[in-house]
């Protein structure tokens, strides 16, 4: 049997001239896929999927965090007094997360009707790719663990740094209490997964720490406007986006603890009414200085509590859902494991075709393409926003 990269090497794309990327799209999308498939393409193929598991966890990790920074209260914690009401339902957006992110009034675009309830998703889109930087592109993904989960605060809720410090204290109070409700109860509110509740917490330096957003610097900055390929920069949104850092008071369970004296350097004026610096430990830094900070207090904090040889939990709920029906005889799990998903996938496209999954349809021409020095279908998620380059 001929190898992979011979099957391509025809005269018609022997010795062939570049071809643009839609060409490349066309042609191999018009490719029919020829029996029997060699064991050498194959075992690349496997190599392929095994990739694309990872590729779509982070997928739907990105959606998901998508979802909880929509423009809709239904995804949200919205803070509406000086106390806040935690919905069971949403006990876990505030889980596995170093900080809460508090959008002031201020610092929201009014909608239709007038009301100010918009939170511009660049802000999300800047933060992902600061956090994503922080961890050189390899973030902990599991069980919703991400920089910050927003708080919108509606026009009756709380308009200074010391309300916010107040109803934060009082959210983070509901929600330990709300875990310990539910430890070993079937009905579990923490995404109805008994199994999973046991890794779900709200970190002592969430209870610590809170960054409030209080005005859209970014949107008036002359460095933050469409640049000449047509896109925004998401990484000088971040450079130019102002936020407060504030300390809640609340230290318990920390293993050191915090001080802003590495940011003085980095801060800037507060311009803030409202705050005694004496009173609250606060200041003001570049969003993307902000993340960086509480991303390295987050870290410290881990490595202080790393118990060694424990292997780390993989959250179920962003593992492909789509599979076969072959993978009823590899048992439930077979997709939370890359070599048993792609076992799965490529046993069921060798009783049903590789062209009859897309899946299957997509990674074998990736791989074909890539014999011949070409692209097809890459890796490539899709942007938080179209006109929002991530860097």
């Amino acid at each position: 049997m001929a190898s992979s990269r011979a099957l391509h090497e025809t005269p018609e794309t022997a010795g062939r001239t570049t071809r643009s990327d839609e060409e490349i799209d066309r042609h191999w999308a018009s490719v029919v896929t020829q029996y029997p498939v060699s064991n050498e393409l194959k075992s690349l193929v496997r190599a392929d999927l095994k990739k694309e598991w990872h590729f779509l966890r982070v997928d739907n990790f990105r959606q998901e965090t998508r979802i909880r920074w929509a423009t809709t209260d239904r995804y949200r914690i919205r803070l509406d007094d000086m106390v806040g009401n935690l919905d069971p339902e949403k006990l876990s957006y505030l889980c596995n997360k170093p900080t809460a992110f508090y959008w002031l009034q201020s610092a929201q675009r009014t909608d239709a009707t007038g009301e100010k309830n918009q939170t511009p998703k660049i802000i999300l889109a800047a933060i992902y790719e600061e956090w994503r930087r922080c961890y050189n592109n390899e973030p902990n993904i599991e069980f919703g663990h991400f920089f910050a989960n927003p708080v919108r605060i509606t026009s009756t809720g709380p308009s200074t740094v010391a309300g916010i410090i107040k109803a934060h204290r009082s959210l983070c109070v509901q929600a330990s209490s709300l875990i310990n409700q539910v430890e070993g109860r079937a009905d579990n509110v923490i995404e109805r997964q008994p199994s999973s509740s046991q890794h779900y917490s709200v970190l002592p330096l969430y209870h610590a720490l809170v960054v409030i957003i209080d005005r859209l610097d970014s949107f008036y900055h002359e460095e933050c406007r469409r640049e000449s390929d047509g896109l925004i920069s998401l990484r000088k949104i971040a450079q130019h986006q102002t936020v407060l850092i504030a300390r809640t008071g609340v230290e318990e369970g920390l293993h050191e603890s915090i001080s802003f004296e590495s940011l003085k350097s980095h801060s800037l004026p507060l311009d803030r009414f409202d705050v005694v610096t004496k009173s609250i430990d606060i200041v003001r830094v570049s969003l993307a200085t902000a993340v960086q900070f509480i991303t390295d207090l987050e870290k410290a904090e881990d490595r202080r509590r790393l118990v060694t040889g424990e292997e780390s939990p993989l959250d179920a709920s962003i593992c492909p859902i789509f599979y076969p029906k072959e993978f009823e005889t590899l048992g439930e799990k077979a997709n939370r494991n890359p070599e048993a998903w792609a076992d799965g996938m490529i046993k069921a496209a060798e009783k049903y075709g590789y062209d009859n999954d897309f899946t299957t349809w997509e990674s074998i021409r990736r791989v074909q393409a890539g014999l011949v020095g070409e692209v097809f279908r890459d890796f490539r998620h899709l942007p938080f926003g179209n006109c929002w380059r991530e860097e």
